[in-house]
């Protein structure tokens, strides 16, 4: 059988592994099972007995996303916080995946991807016999905006992003982080990188039932003047935590990227919305 570039060869997982925490939002033991997937099907979530709903702009629920993204699948199952660990998938080339969840939420471990890296590296990767699949290519400048949310994409020979972020006031303050992602830039550079909430949010969110499983070693936590961890994973360790949001979300097209991605004051609605757009109106996806 004969492939012309750019097609990659499918890849799950050499064999299965678990992970087991609370969940950001519902502060509530969780657990979710990787199993590999041999027969493709894309990365999938599911719970035991129940239908599985596959992680793409089709599942994915941008008005259900906020601060967390959300996929539902026909029948109504519903799986929330995917991101960080989709992104971790994808950074170490896995296409295909069967996650087993136990819980409301994927376990949010330490706030990043690097937990969920460091698993499937543990077990490795194996690709699928004869099954390969395209990557989307960036071939002409194009923009999208929704709100306050700006993204563009340009053609680049690999996969670069570039994000930024405003927080005005605030030690934080405005930031932008551009990288060149393969799996040893993402596992380095990035991955550590903890989700952010500014102290003055916390109280309000958890009064509406977010962030119940937040604390100082899974989140960073910022005001005017100073961060309330005692350390940062990286300097810059808020705008970095965006790169795995914004990847974790383009993932959803279910196809490895190639382009530069750039987003402005970003998030995980504007991700989705950002996502379908380009499914539906630059790849022609269906």
């Amino acid at each position: 059988m004969t492939i012309s570039p750019p097609a990659i060869p499918r890849k799950t997982l050499a064999r299965a592994c678990e992970l087991n925490g609370t969940g950001l939002h519902s502060g509530v033991p969780c657990r979710v099972l990787l199993n590999p997937s041999p027969e493709g099907g894309g990365i999938h979530f599911q719970r035991a007995g129940r239908p599985a709903v596959p992680a793409t702009w089709m599942t994915a629920n941008a008005e259900a996303s906020d601060r967390r993204t959300v996929i539902i699948g026909e029948t109504g199952e519903r799986f929330e916080q995917i991101e960080h660990l989709v992104a971790a998938l994808v950074a170490c080339g896995v296409t295909d995946v069967e996650v087993i969840q136990e819980g409301p939420e994927v376990p949010f471990l330490g706030g990043g991807s690097r937990e969920y890296m460091e698993a499937i590296r543990s077990v490795g990767t194996q690709p699928l016999e004869e099954a390969y699949v395209e990557p989307l290519v960036i071939t002409e400048p194009i923009s999208f905006s929704d709100g306050n949310a700006h993204f563009s994409a340009t053609p680049h020979d690999g996969l670069r992003m570039s994000v930024f972020v405003e927080f005005p006031g605030t030690i934080v303050g405005s930031a932008g982080y551009s990288i060149e992602l393969t799996e040893d830039s993402f596992f380095e550079e990035v991955s550590r990188a903890r989700t952010f909430v500014l102290a003055r949010d916390i109280e309000q969110l958890r009064a509406v039932g977010l962030i119940r499983g937040g604390n100082l070693g899974n989140a960073v936590v910022f005001d005017a003047e100073r961060y309330h961890n005692e350390s940062l994973h990286y300097p810059d360790e808020v705008v970095r935590h965006k790169v795995i949001d914004l990847w974790g979300d383009l993932a959803l097209l279910a196809r490895p990227l190639r382009g530069h991605f750039w987003a402005w004051r970003a998030g995980h609605r504007s991700h989705v919305r950002f996502a379908q757009y380009l499914a539906r109106e630059i790849f022609k996806l269906k």
